[in-house]
């Protein structure tokens, strides 16, 4: 059984693009916990090293960072403009509460909008702007704002409690890929003596695809590299049967190619091992191909002359919302599947 209370603390913790601090700290605690040696490099990577760690490891990576928002502008009457920072859908914003990282510690506050009785009809069908959106802190004017410490650039994140659905799954914000976090620490605790690298990667929400992967790498130089992300799962009303491709409670997703080719296509060799190594110890996988969106295997591979990558993805419905939805038996099964591959790695 999982460990609903990491994983929740996991979820909630703060974490937008370049503003990890509060996810890298949780990070490294729980790695020195279980004996690695931790360092944080000054782009924000989270970087433990297995007590037989050497030269050419292999690495494991999920990033820590999360979709958010940043402070734009204050107005005369204490309303706050922001801005989006990672792939947000403006429907996912309305009637949000949302928690603001200020230097004087966090502030609270909603994300507002004219109700349903003042709008025309035809308002109420059109896509909603997220420049008209604006948060409430409670405050009464700028000033008051400022007093209360808010800046402009202050980071801003979803501010909502992680929970467990009919004993199966978990919805919370951040699960892609806070997700993946948990699994790096789960299977840290399994491969100890294995020649291997975990790292929590900063800034992939905000990148081309994975920056911090992309550092980390090139100071590691490991053998090879899988990163540990989400899945788009397709089994729900809104997705068409030819867009229903990963399922919950199938198994982990092997990802061939990302972004439609723009994105990582997996290394040939990985990709064997990995479906062989599966079929070896009989654990259910499903295979994706995607045509938009990415991982941090992207920026790995081509790093050193090459570095062979692959992304192992957890099913995952709703991403990119504080609503993702994950299957326990899915966490549970990707984690003994990557703990497979390390010991066939390295």
């Amino acid at each position: 059984m999982i460990n609903i209370q990491l994983l929740s603390k996991l979820s909630e913790s703060f974490g937008v693009p370049g503003h990890e601090k509060e996810i890298a700290a949780l990070m490294e605690s729980e790695f020195k916990k279980l004996g690695y040696r931790v360092e944080i490099d000054r782009f924000g990577n989270v970087i433990a090293h297995s007590p037989a760690a050497k030269k050419k490891p292999l690495m494991l990576g999920a990033h820590m960072d999360e979709i958010g928002m940043l402070v734009k502008f204050i107005n005369e009457k204490g309303f706050i403009r922001f801005i989006k920072i990672g792939g947000i859908d403006n429907r996912v914003l309305v009637n949000q509460r949302v928690v603001i990282q200020t230097e004087k510690g966090n502030i609270y506050g909603v994300i507002g909008s004219k109700p349903p009785h003042m709008q025309k009809p035809e308002d109420m069908k059109m896509a909603i702007d997220n420049k008209s959106l604006f948060i409430d802190i409670g405050a009464k004017s700028r000033k008051e704002v400022e007093k209360m410490g808010v800046r402009i650039g202050d980071p801003i994140c979803f501010d909502i409690s992680t929970k467990v659905l009919n004993n199966k799954l978990i919805t919370g914000k951040a699960l892609d890929d806070r997700v993946g976090c948990y699994i790096l620490l789960e299977v840290a605790k399994k491969v100890k003596n294995r020649n291997v690298v975990l790292v929590g990667t900063a800034q992939e929400e905000v990148s081309t695809f994975g920056k911090g992967a992309m550092i980390a790498a090139y100071n590691l130089e490991p053998s090879a590299f899988i990163a540990i992300d989400t899945a788009i799962a397709g089994d729900h009303p809104e997705m068409s049967e030819d867009e229903a491709l990963i399922h919950l409670y199938k198994g982990p997703a092997i990802c061939l190619v990302e972004a439609g080719g723009r994105g990582n296509v997996a290394d040939s060799i990985m990709k064997e091992k990995c479906i062989s190594v599966a079929k070896k110890n009989k654990i259910p996988y499903q295979i994706e191909v995607i045509e938009g969106g990415a991982t941090d295997a992207a920026s790995v591979y081509g790093e050193k002359g090459g570095i062979p990558s692959i992304s192992i993805n957890v099913p995952t419905r709703y991403i990119h919302s504080n609503v993702a939805v994950c299957a326990i038996d899915d966490i549970e099964k990707t984690t003994n599947y990557i703990v497979k591959l390390v010991e066939e790695l390295a």
